[in-house]
Formats: structure tokens, sequence, C-alpha cells
């Protein structure tokens, strides 16, 4: 049987979009995934750097704003075909969608394009949102300095609208339930939250009124939510951390999180998930 897909990783700066390209193809490419590549890509421009940076034991750089480059793989999931484009772009692009409330020629065309969408969202990066009906007004006013930059656009509000601008560009209303894509949220870092919760309590946890939102649009079949750590642990400024990326290597790194709180150490397996 062969399929033909389309998958669209989704993600504001330092989401970690890069660092997953990177050990997804380090480790299909050396066959320890249960993902199979059939053909090496004749273009791995959009995430070499990120390789170079893991194999060397360092954080992989973010992508510059300006960058549009797609990964093109061929790949067996399963007995299936599956032709998976991966655009590698900068995060600055997804928060000009929503701060700009456009969305430009190239950016259209990937939706339209695209059938499975994976939403990567750092929790960990994410400021608590608040609540008077537990916090008072003294509370809140000598905080608020602390998170003066957060204040702009809520991250509440701002993955609302960014969902909302997609399913435009995509020309999909929300009763159209056959034409939604799948939607797979994605924790990313999960490293950094150092908690027993599954993804789908952080998310609630981090971004209730989000949640709730995609989960009036989705039905249950076309929605999951997964915790990814594609590193495993900080790189910078730790030569312990170092060490261990130069004598285990790379692909031995990173893990998913499964919607009952499990690990998998496959981290290719989102890919699985958006497609299936």
């Amino acid at each position: 049987m062969t399929a033909s897909k389309s998958v669209l990783i989704i993600g504001k700066p330092a989401s970690g979009k890069t660092t997953f390209l990177a050990q997804f193809l380090t480790r299909v490419a050396k066959g320890k995934s249960k993902v199979k590549l059939l053909s090496m890509p004749d273009n791995i421009k959009a995430i070499s750097d990120a390789q170079k940076s893991l194999s060397s034991g360092e954080e992989p750089a973010t992508t510059q704003s300006d960058r549009n480059v797609e990964l093109n793989l061929s790949l067996d999931i399963d007995g299936n075909n599956v032709q998976l484009s991966c655009p590698d772009y900068g995060g600055e692009q997804i928060s000009a969608h929503t701060e700009l409330m456009e969305i430009d020629k190239t950016w259209q065309k990937l939706v339209k394009g695209s059938d499975n969408w994976l939403l990567f969202i750092r929790a960990s990066k994410i400021s608590p949102e608040y609540d008077l009906s537990v916090t008072s007004y003294e509370t809140i006013e000598k905080d608020k300095s602390d998170v003066q930059k957060e204040l702009v656009l809520s991250e509440q509000s701002s993955y609302i609208e960014l969902i909302q601008s997609l399913l435009y560009a995509k020309d999909v209303g929300v009763r159209q339930e056959r034409e939604l894509p799948k939607l797979v949220v994605v924790i990313t870092c999960w490293d950094e939250l150092n908690n027993e919760l599954t993804p789908k309590e952080v998310l609630i946890e981090k971004l209730p009124m989000f949640n709730n939102v995609i989960e009036a649009m989705w039905n249950r079949q076309k929605l999951s939510v997964l915790g990814l750590s594609a590193q495993e642990f900080p790189l910078k400024d730790d030569t312990e951390a170092t060490d261990k990326y130069l004598d285990d290597l790379p692909e031995n790194f990173g893990y998913m999180v499964t919607e009952e709180g499990n690990k998998d150490k496959d981290i290719t397996c989102l890919i699985d998930w958006a497609i299936k």
C-alpha cells in the first residue's frame, strides 16, 4: 500500500523543531527507529548544521527568522510508503501570523498542502495566567513586572488565533470535521518540566482555554497531545552532558511521552502518530 502524506511542523521560536528534525533524520538514517528511510534526501541543508552541533555535544542554533527550506523524505512506516515533507523555518514567522494578522503565500501553500499538523509548544517557557478568582489584584501588581514581556499578547490568545488563522488559510471551517487536518500537540523540551503529569495535563495547566478550543473543534480521533524531549537534557555550558553526547552519540538520546505519560525512546514515532 502506498500513501502520500504531508506533515507540517508548527512552532514558535526555540520550540525545538530543528533539533527534532536533526535527531529524526539521524535515527532513521542509522536504522534506529520504527520508521525506515527508503533513500537519503537530496538536500539536508535544513538540518545539517543542527546535526553537526549535536554530534559535537553542542546546542543547535535556532533557525534564522527568514529561512524556508523543505526537507523531503521517502519513508516506510508500517509497510506504507510515505513521502514526508518537513519544512524548516524561523519560528518568528509563526509569531508574525498572530501579530500581523496575515499569512504570506509561502505559508498558505504549506498549510493547504498539509493534512497532518504537529504543533510544538515549549510549555516550560509559558508564564502562568493570572486568575482574579484565586489571586488578589495586589499580588498581580507586585508580580507583573517579572512577566511584563509576556503581557503584550497572552499565550492563550496567541495559540488560539494561530490555529484559527491556519484553518482559515486552509479554507476549512470548524463544522467540517472530516476536512480538518489531524492535530498532534507536542509539549517539547519535556525534561525542563520536572513533573509527573501527562502531556494533556500539562496543556490544561499551562493553556486551559486553548485546550478547550481545540477539544471543541477536533474530534478525539484527530486530536492527540504528546510530550517530547529531543535532546533528553540541556547541552549548554555542561561539560558532563557534552561528554555523554560525544561518547554515546546523539541518536541514543531523546524520548517522547505518550498520552498515558509513558516514555518511548523512539522519537520518530511522533511522525507515525501524526499520519495514522
